[in-house]
Parts: C-alpha cells; sequence; structure tokens
C-alpha cells in the first residue's frame, strides 16, 4: 500500500527513480566471479513513474559485465498501470519468475486478480537473486512510505511455473496519452512532448506520427522495447489557432510498426485524446505598421505629434513604454493597451535636433514596462522602426501670434474626437475626357491634433480616378477613404472618358475623425461636388433669314500669286446684324465651307444651297496672299466649331471629300444644306 503524501489523499513522487520491491541480484558472487566489485540494478522491480507503478525487468547475457555503467544491460518497462496509483488501498499481487539469463526465462505478474505481464525470455543476470523490501529512491523533498502485509515467498521446485501461451493474453493497447506541457498556451517555435503508454511493452519500426487537430503532426521520438512511447511537434507559425490541442490519430507510413516481442500489432485507438486547457496560439505579437499625426509638414516647439504602433493582435502594456526619435526626443506610451493600436506623444522642444524626416529609431522598455500578448508572450518590437518622409522638426523658435485668453471650463472636458472641418473650393467642376484633369481644391482641419482624421468620398464613376499629391496614389471606385494627409496635399481628378454626351457625377465628400484613445468618432455634414465630363462647347453665332454677306477685311492688302501668313491682324464680320439667340450648327457650318471654298476656288464656288450666300473680300480684288491665308483659318475655325457642335459620327474622309467637292457631299452633311 502506498501512503498519501499529497493535497487530497495523492501521492507526490518526484524522484527520477524510486523503486518500493524487488528481486536483488547476488553482487558478491557476480563480483568474485568477474574478479572484481560491482554493482547491479534489481534484474526484476516494482517502481514508481511519478503516481504510476510499473513493472521493470533486465537481464545480461551469459560472460558479459552486468554492472552498473557497462552498458551490457538489456531494460525491459513490461507494464506501466495507466491509473495513477490508489493510495490507501492494499493491492494483492502474486509474481512468478524464473531468473534465468537465456531463453528459459520467465516472469508473470498478476495485481488483484488481473495478468499483468506474462513475459518469457532471458531474466536476470545468471547468478541468484534475493527478495528484498522497502523503498530505494533518488534524493527528493517529500516523504514516502509503502506498506507490506502477507508477504508469501516460495523458491525452488514448490514455485509453480507459469504456463506459456501460444497466443498473448493481452492485445497491446494504448492505454494513456499524455503531453508535456499539459496546460497553457505555446507559440510558434515551442516544443511539446506527447507519451502513449501500453499495457505491455511494444517495439517501434520506422517512423511513426501523431495528427494533431492544429494541422501539425508529432514524430516518432523513442521509447521502443518499452511499454511508453514518446512523439514531439513544434508549434510552427502555419499551425492552426486552438484552444485545446489534440491528437486525432496515429499514423503508420510504409515500413512503420508498432508490436509486442510476439509480433502482435498493438491497437492504437487509445492515443485519440484531447488536452484540454493546451492551447495553440501560432502568431506572435509583433509590431506590423508605424504612423505619425500629422504626417507631413513642419512642427515647431510645442507642436505635439502622436504616433501609432500597429500590431497583429491585441496586446497589453505594463508601465510606460517610450519611442526613441532621431530629433532626440522621445514619445511616451499614451493609450491602446489592450487593442491592437499603441499611441505614443511628444512634444518638439527647444532642445531637439532639426530633422527633414522625423524616425523611430526604437522602443524603450523600461524597469516594469512590457508589452505582450493575452498569453504573456512579448512583442517583436522591430517593426516600429520607420521614417516619416515629409515629417520636418524645426525648433528654432518662430515668431508667435498673439495668444488669445483661455476660457476656463465649466466641467473637466471628456476626451472625444472634434468634427472635422471640410473646405471645398467649388462645388462644380468640369474636366476633358480623354485624359483631361482637374484639382478638387478639398482640404480638411481639425481642432483635435490627436484625432485620426478620414475623407470619404462616393459617387465615383469607373472612368474617373483621383490621385493624391502625397505618394501619387491613385483611387478608383464608387466608395474610397484618404487621410487627410492625402486630402491635403491636393487631390487631382483624372478622366478617360470618351463618349459623345456631358456625363455629370456627383461626389459626395464626408469628413471623419476618430480619438485614437477613446475610439470616439465624430462625422462632419456630406457635401457634394458635380463634375461635368466634358465641358459643354459654348458657341455665339450670327445668323440671317436672308442672305448673310460676310466680308474680310486685309489693312495691308498684298497682291501675290501664293498665300502668306498674315502680318496683321484679319477681321471676318457679319453685315446683316440681325441676330438669333441660340447658336446655328447648320449656319456655322455653312460660313466655314463657303470660306474655305473661297480658298480653293476664288473665281467661283460649288456650294449647293437654296438661298445664295455670297462671300466677298472687303477689297474689291480677287483677295490672294494675305487675306486669303486669313479666310482659311477662319474657314477651318468655323468648320473645327462645326464639328465640335455635331452629335454625329464624321470621319476625316467625308471632310477632304467636302472640302474638294461640297456639291456631292451636300446631300448628307450640314456643310452644303440651306439654313434658312
Amino acid at each position: 500500500m502506498a501512503e498519501p503524501n499529497g493535497p487530497n489523499g495523492s501521492l507526490v513522487n518526484t524522484s527520477w527513480f524510486n523503486v518500493v520491491g524487488q528481486f536483488h541480484s547476488d553482487d558478491w558472487a557476480t563480483s568474485s566471479a568477474l574478479g572484481h566489485s560491482i554493482a547491479t540494478s534489481p534484474p526484476f522491480a516494482f517502481q514508481l513513474a511519478g503516481d504510476h507503478l510499473q513493472v521493470v525487468a533486465r537481464y545480461c547475457p551469459t560472460g558479459l559485465d552486468p554492472s552498473n555503467g557497462a552498458g551490457n544491460v538489456k531494460n525491459l518497462t513490461l507494464w506501466t498501470d495507466p491509473n495513477p496509483i490508489q493510495t490507501g488501498v492494499y493491492h494483492n499481487i502474486q509474481v512468478q519468475a524464473n531468473f534465468s539469463n537465456d531463453s528459459n526465462g520467465y516472469l508473470a505478474v498478476s495485481i488483484d486478480g488481473n495478468q499483468v505481464v506474462n513475459y518469457h525470455g532471458p531474466l536476470g543476470y545468471g547468478v541468484g537473486t534475493d527478495w528484498e523490501y522497502g523503498m530505494y529512491r533518488s534524493s527528493a523533498p517529500e516523504t514516502s512510505a509503502v506498506d507490506y502485509r502477507n508477504v508469501i515467498l516460495t523458491y525452488g521446485s514448490a514455485a509453480t511455473a507459469p504456463i506459456q501461451p501460444t497466443t498473448p493474453p493481452v492485445t497491446p493497447a494504448v492505454t494513456q496519452a499524455t503531453a508535456s506541457p499539459g496546460t497553457g498556451v505555446e507559440h510558434a517555435g515551442d516544443t511539446i512532448t506527447l507519451s502513449l503508454a501500453f499495457n505491455e511493452a511494444v517495439t517501434v519500426t520506422g517512423t511513426p506520427t501523431l495528427s494533431l487537430n492544429d494541422g501539425n503532426i508529432a514524430t516518432y521520438a523513442g521509447g521502443s522495447g518499452t511499454s511508453t512511447l514518446t512523439f514531439k511537434t513544434t508549434v510552427a507559425s502555419t499551425d492552426t489557432n486552438t484552444s485545446a490541442l489534440a491528437i486525432t490519430g496515429v499514423n503508420l507510413p510504409s515500413g512503420a510498426g508498432i508490436k509486442d516481442a510476439s509480433g502482435v500489432a498493438a491497437n492504437l485507438s487509445g492515443a485519440v485524446k484531447t488536452f484540454t486547457g493546451l492551447q495553440i496560439d501560432p502568431v506572435l505579437p509583433a509590431v506590423t505598421q508605424a504612423t505619425a499625426v500629422p504626417g507631413t509638414g513642419t512642427e515647431h516647439v510645442g507642436d505635439t505629434i502622436t504616433l501609432a504602433l500597429g500590431f497583429n493582435e491585441a496586446v497589453t502594456v505594463t508601465g510606460t513604454p517610450t519611442v526613441s526619435l532621431n530629433d532626440g526626443g522621445t514619445a511616451t506610451y499614451a493609450g491602446g493597451s489592450g487593442t491592437g493600436t499603441l499611441t505614443f506623444k511628444t512634444t518638439v522642444a527647444s532642445t531637439n535636433t532639426g530633422t527633414s524626416a522625423l524616425a523611430i529609431t526604437g522602443v524603450n522598455l523600461p524597469s516594469g514596462a512590457a508589452i505582450k500578448d493575452a498569453s504573456g508572450v512579448a512583442a517583436n518590437l522591430a517593426g516600429a522602426v520607420k521614417t516619416f518622409s515629409g515629417l520636418q522638426v524645426d525648433p528654432t523658435s518662430s515668431t508667435p501670434t498673439t495668444p488669445t485668453t483661455p476660457t476656463t471650463p465649466t466641467m473637466p472636458p471628456t476626451p472625444s474626437a472634434a468634427t472635422p472641418v471640410l473646405t471645398i473650393a467649388d462645388d462644380s467642376v468640369w474636366v476633358a475626357g480623354r485624359g483631361g484633369a482637374v484639382d478638387l481644391g478639398t482640404k480638411v482641419t481639425t481642432t483635435d491634433s490627436n484625432d485620426l482624421v478620414t475623407v470619404n468620398i462616393t459617387g465615383l464613376p469607373k472612368y474617373e480616378s483621383i490621385t493624391d499629391n502625397l505618394d501619387g496614389q491613385t483611387f478608383r471606385g464608387r466608395d474610397i477613404t484618404l487621410t487627410a494627409a492625402q486630402v491635403d496635399s491636393g487631390l487631382t481628378l483624372t478622366s478617360t472618358y470618351r463618349g459623345g454626351g456631358h456625363p455629370v457625377a456627383t461626389l459626395t465628400l464626408t469628413a471623419s475623425a476618430k480619438d485614437p484613445s477613446t475610439g470616439a468618432v465624430a462625422t462632419a455634414s456630406p457635401q457634394t461636388i458635380t463634375v461635368t465630363d466634358p465641358r459643354p462647347a459654348t458657341v455665339t453665332t450670327t445668323t440671317t433669314s436672308s442672305h448673310d454677306h460676310h466680308t474680310a477685311t486685309g489693312h495691308q492688302p498684298v497682291a501675290a500669286t501664293t498665300a502668306a501668313t498674315p502680318t496683321t491682324p484679319q477681321t471676318f464680320e457679319s453685315t446683316d446684324q440681325r441676330q438669333t439667340a441660340a447658336p446655328n450648327t447648320g449656319f456655322l457650318a455653312s460660313q466655314g465651307f463657303a470660306l474655305l471654298q473661297q480658298h480653293f476656288d476664288p473665281a467661283a464656288s460649288t456650294l449647293a444651297t437654296t438661298a445664295a450666300h455670297p462671300t466677298m473680300p472687303a477689297d474689291h480684288p480677287v483677295a490672294i496672299g494675305t487675306a486669303m491665308a486669313s479666310f482659311a483659318s477662319q474657314s477651318f475655325a468655323l468648320l473645327s466649331q462645326y464639328l465640335a457642335a455635331h452629335t454625329g459620327q464624321v470621319d476625316p474622309g467625308q471632310i477632304v471629300a467636302a472640302v474638294s467637292q461640297a456639291t456631292g457631299w451636300g446631300h448628307d452633311a450640314l456643310l452644303a444644306r440651306p439654313q434658312h
């Protein structure tokens, strides 16, 4: 009987060996045979492995030194009780043994009528043995005791040898699965040892593995020839997070096997087990990004800069961490414990060093300070090191503005977000298609420099995009969000519209601010910008209901046989002063073509119209040279107006045909149609 020595009547045993009953070898006889003194381990013993009872046996071939350390003794763990030993309870234990270090040895053990060992094979060292009571253990802090009663020893022929069975009385099977550590949270790089206990000694061939519910496997590590096999697994970053690690099965790849001494394959179903309380968290906490508010600009003495460190999971802060900066200052932890973002604040001092780009150079954890995840794993802070290009620090004094008298608050302020102010220069803009661009003229400001300010833009059509001048990032889509720094850097809207209409898009802009410490959010009223694409053409024409007379006046007529670039202004005017309020596309076309026709054939016009449209130069001689060049320019200008206003499709070939032969083309185009 094992006496209790632990809480709630349990047995505590921390000895690395603890023998509670043994047949010991006659070391004196062995020493005489070998000619020198030796010390051996018992060829048979009951021992405690933790709080589990084991049966162990040993043998050494004849003629070899069985002393400890010689390396000739074979150790066999024949049985391990899968259940912890019951303290305060006597057990009926029967042992039958024949100590023979050849094949005639045997050992049979029964506990409370149940046979747990039936071994046939070499046993002992070839010399006599004697039974020894009591405990024999390594040093340990606890006090242990075992009690014996009604011990009967039978030697020689009176002892009955067990009958050797033709088949094993017990099929080898897994009786228990354990894990070390048994509880806690294991992270990437941590090793877990899994043990499978069998009801008898088993032999392993090949490399069995265990499947685990975190997607990993545990590989066989040792234990062949004993009743306990060990497997090891190392948590990988690719493993699945799980609240309770579990063995889901045993794998025996080609050439692998787990069998007893008789060659019977073990039943491995008992290996399936869930280890409640043993969690797998493969993600190590780490800084994934660092940001600054403001993100750009020049900060002077007295200005406050808020730095935020983003983590891949929620972290808890103890103490007061700080962040080292390249301007010689430090940013002190301000808040965020229990979330995935920690904020730090720094105020520019006159003693700081001026720098063109503020940078975080490291994170400091003074005594008592730490940044860890929920399971107590310290965060990797290497990702906090970052340079904020465009954020300058200028500690030199600048002329201050006259301060206003602060208003004494009637009650302590409550940390919250201030509503940002969104400014739009023009709420109606136009942009030309096919690559045209326009500045949206938007700015956003806030009275709380700690707030994280963003602007959301909805309604952007698919043929338009917005590019910020901060980092050149281009945004597309019906719903986009930009930072305050991106908005204040300037936003350019670009159109790739290729249609013939004038689509109008309404952009809705909403500014929001979030307090990084409290999470409070303030949102300004939405504002809109209408964008017309492309800008409608505005044409002013002069039309008449009768004959239209066009006079081209050359201030310095030049008589020449070839056209020349005019050196003085050329004036085009209509002698008919009766005007209509609306532009007449056909009229413009007729004007343009008539003047163009004179350029090609001053003597005659083949333009077919139902009403005469005489066109003549103010200088009565036929205008050639400078005046003719002016006519051509005017003609093409009017023709361009026609084409800009015409909604149909006219290709370059039609234009050339019209210029060279208006009468043939006039049936299909407005250039040759009557305009009255």
